[in-house]
């Protein structure tokens, strides 16, 4: 690859994002680009589940959909190289032992590949691998311009879950307005369009006073039977009303085995409040260490107000609720006695 081509393969992707594209097109508009530039048969971007234990592919160039739905990839020694944030470069697939489906990549007729992993501020997200029909040496110059491609990719996707978590939460929960339900699903789409390791809510109890979790994604039972021990740290960050990026948990939370245990590695705790009135807080848990941005914190924080709208509409609907089926078991309690059998005449 010239100079040349590393420049236009940068215009290129500069362009899509300061272009007003979706995650998708934006993904498939880079895929497209490198296959061109780096002059390869084919190009895919994989991302990893919220477990972390499989692989999905999310956008694809020149490939056949027989060859990507091959199988899972997750348990190739190349894609493990990869995720383990080392380049992987194979010049011969039908002979190499990373190849996990030889036969899939010979009917596809790949003979060389070059995987980098999809990693932005420490978290890798997936992988990006190039796919040549030729027998094909990737030089190191080629290796690195890939690398900040995907550099430049992951915090694109990371940028994109944070705002999609903004609909979905909405869209999730416009459904019910049970406060039960609607904190079930707050947590779990948080998590999943993160791909985070869990999140939980604590709410303020009017009449102890206390945060009280409510809701949790993600999180065994285990874990948060330790929570009470982190109350009164909470409860610190509820009236500050300021969002909390912690790196490294086990240094932060007052219960470092339990933490360590769950492999909960960085938090970033998320102040609900209404109209000024703060009713609780939100946690995000990663698996592997990292380091928030100031541009995520704040969609958070963002998230974490419309999130409190939500909760306060159910708190308000229960509310309601209550008061009238407790009016209509006092009416029926009147009518019986004035109008039903045995009534006072």
């Amino acid at each position: 690859m010239e100079c040349q081509d590393c420049l236009r393969v940068f215009e290129t992707i500069g362009h899509g994002f300061n272009s007003p594209f979706r995650e998708r097109e934006l993904l498939d508009l880079i895929v497209g680009a490198l296959r061109e530039r780096f002059e390869v048969d084919g190009c895919a971007i994989w991302l990893l589940s919220r477990d972390r234990r499989t692989l999905d592919e999310v956008a694809s160039a020149g490939l056949s959909d027989r060859f990507l739905k091959k199988g899972p990839i997750d348990t190739a020694p190349s894609v493990r190289e990869a995720l383990d944030g080392k380049p992987v470069v194979i010049t011969d697939c039908a002979a190499d032992p990373r190849i996990q489906y030889r036969a899939a990549f010979a009917e596809e007729g790949v003979v060389s590949l070059l995987a980098v992993p999809l990693a932005a501020r420490g978290q890798v997200l997936g992988v990006v691998r190039l796919y040549s029909k030729k027998s094909r040496v990737f030089p190191q110059q080629e290796i690195e311009v890939l690398n900040v491609v995907a550099s430049f990719c992951a915090c694109a996707v990371l940028h994109s879950m944070f705002q999609k978590i903004l609909l979905d939460v909405s869209e999730s929960v416009g459904a019910s307005l049970v406060l039960d339900e609607v904190l079930a699903r707050i947590v779990k789409v948080i998590a999943e369009d993160l791909r985070a390791k869990g999140c939980l809510i604590r709410l303020l109890d009017p009449d102890t006073n206390r945060l009280e979790v409510k809701a949790s994604y993600g999180l065994s039972q285990a874990y948060l039977d330790a929570g009470p021990r982190d109350a009164e740290r909470a409860a610190v960050e509820m009236r500050e009303g300021k969002c909390v990026a912690v790196y490294d948990a086990r240094e932060y939370l007052q219960y470092p085995k339990e933490v360590e245990r769950e492999g909960i590695s960085s938090l970033l705790s998320v102040p609900l409040k209404f109209h000024g009135q703060s009713i609780g807080v939100l946690r995000v848990a990663t698996q592997e260490p990292y380091q928030f941005s100031d541009d995520e914190i704040g969609l958070m924080r963002l998230v974490g107000d419309q999130c409190a709208l939500l909760i306060r509409n159910a708190q308000m609907y229960s509310g309601i609720k209550d008061s009238y089926e407790a009016l209509m078991v006092d009416f029926h309690k009147w009518f019986d006695q004035f109008y039903g059998p045995g009534a006072i005449r």
